[in-house]
């Protein structure tokens, strides 16, 4: 893989299978990150007895998002923050200690996503009673249309198409950029990469951030639920308000005036129109 040469020089003490254990930490944090948020879509039906959990149903699966988001953020955004404290205490081994926090930020992150494709009554299912929540969690489509199975077909092959461009985005930024970019090892030692100039930039600022957008985009149109298009909007409003305050921070200090006009012509997140053919191309060519 490419890049994966320079991310090991950067993790000096997990070396061959040692590097593994960032990936265990990754999976627990994203199975814990998921679980609490299933927990709390089904909490007022665990504990019908506690009042105000009643009171507060139809927010709860919108708590767990909201929670799991913001600390997912938090986390990342601190690997920005003790850069220089920890190159000036650390040295050489600087980014390896920092890098628990890219391991433990980005799961949480992505069990947002996840989160988007399950039902909100998975572990405990709607009563005829759970009036205001089961109107919000169940699909809309049979709300309005009567859940016609053909609607349902056109939902999971939209959902498919949405889903495989986002991961083909991904894969193509690793082959484009390296695992060592991916992982962030230019914000620690920018000396050691190099300038990212590739086409996918001249059509969009942030194409991994495009990448989980549209992965999410397949969660709204799985569920096709209200729930489902305010996690949407939980995951792109707290993707906008990082890259502000602390990405695009930065590489406007970086850059200059030259990104603040790169900013006016090049949006963060969806391909122009105009620029569609030019984005196929760029992601399907050899």
């Amino acid at each position: 893989m490419k890049g994966i040469d320079k991310l090991r020089k950067k993790l000096p003490d997990y070396q061959g299978k040692k590097i593994r254990i960032f990936a265990v930490i990754a999976i627990i944090v994203f199975v814990t990150s998921l679980m609490f948020q299933l927990v709390l879509d089904s909490l007022p039906r665990i504990f019908r007895s506690i009042d105000i959990l009643q009171m507060i149903a139809p927010l709860t699966p919108i708590f767990g998002p909201l929670i799991i988001i913001s600390i997912g953020f938090s986390v990342v955004r601190k690997f920005w923050r003790v850069r220089d404290k920890y190159l000036s205490k650390y040295g050489i081994k600087s980014y390896q200690k920092a890098f628990k926090f890219v391991a433990i930020g980005i799961p949480m992150l992505f069990s947002v996503i996840v989160h988007s494709f399950f039902s909100t009554d998975l572990i405990i299912p709607y009563r005829i009673d759970d009036t205001i929540s089961r109107y919000l969690g169940v699909p809309i489509s049979g709300l309005i249309l009567g859940f016609p199975f053909y609607f349902l077909y056109i939902r999971l092959v939209l959902s498919v198409l949405f889903v495989g461009l986002g991961l083909t985005v991904v894969n193509r930024a690793l082959k484009f950029f390296g695992i060592d970019y991916m992982s962030l090892v230019y914000i620690f030692y920018p000396e050691d990469s190099t300038l990212q100039n590739h086409e996918i930039y001249s059509i969009l600022r942030h194409p991994t951030y495009h990448a989980l957008l549209l992965i999410s985009i397949g969660g709204i149109v799985f569920r096709f639920s209200i729930y489902s298009i305010i996690y949407f909007l939980i995951f792109l409003v707290g993707i906008n308000i990082h890259i502000k305050c602390v990405e695009e921070k930065e590489l406007i200090q970086r850059y200059g005036e030259n990104y603040i006009k790169y900013k006016e012509t090049v949006p963060a997140f969806f391909v122009k129109i105009k620029d569609l053919k030019r984005y196929f191309s760029t992601l399907f060519k050899k």
